[in-house]
C-alpha cells in the first residue's frame, strides 16, 4: 500500500514525464524562425550567417563566401511561400530576392526556390533546418 508521500511523488513523476513529452520539438514549428533568420542574413549580406543554413556541399556557392562578388548588393528579401512535405521534415520555399550589381543601380528581381530539410543527428537533441539545394548564380 502506498503512503500519501509516495502517491504525490508518483503523481509528480508521471506529470513531469507527460509535460516533457509535450515539449518535444516539432520541426515544422521551428522552420519559420530558420527561414526568417536566413532571409535576414541575406538581406544584410551576412554570408557567414546565411551560410550556416546551407548544406556543406553548397556553402561555397553563396555570393561572397568563396567567390568574389563584391558588386552584388541585396536590397530586399521577401519570403513568399512555403510548402511542407508529408513528414514536415522537408519544405520547399519561394523567396523574392531583389538586388543590383554595381556600377548599375537597376534593381533586379529573382524568385529563389529552395529545398529545406530538417536534419537531426541525435534523437535526444533537437535538429536544425538546412538548405539542400544550391544557391543560384544571380545574373
Amino acid at each position: 500500500m502506498l503512503t500519501t508521500s509516495s502517491r504525490v511523488c508518483a503523481f509528480l513523476l508521471v506529470a513531469t514525464l507527460l509535460v516533457s513529452c509535450g515539449m518535444a520539438v516539432r520541426p515544422a514549428e521551428t522552420f519559420l524562425t530558420a527561414r526568417d533568420d536566413f532571409s535576414e542574413a541575406l538581406r544584410w549580406q551576412d554570408c557567414s550567417g546565411a551560410g550556416r543554413y546551407l548544406a556543406a556541399e553548397y556553402q561555397s556557392e553563396l555570393p561572397d563566401s568563396g567567390q568574389s562578388d563584391e558588386d552584388l548588393r541585396v536590397v530586399g528579401v521577401q519570403p513568399q511561400s512555403v510548402e511542407f512535405g508529408e513528414d514536415h521534415r522537408s519544405a520547399e520555399t519561394v523567396t523574392l530576392l531583389e538586388y543590383y550589381r554595381l556600377p548599375s543601380v537597376v534593381v533586379k528581381k529573382h524568385r529563389l526556390r529552395q529545398q529545406w530539410s530538417y536534419r537531426q543527428d541525435d534523437r535526444l537533441k533537437s535538429g536544425s533546418w538546412q538548405i539542400t539545394s544550391p544557391f543560384p548564380r544571380l545574373p
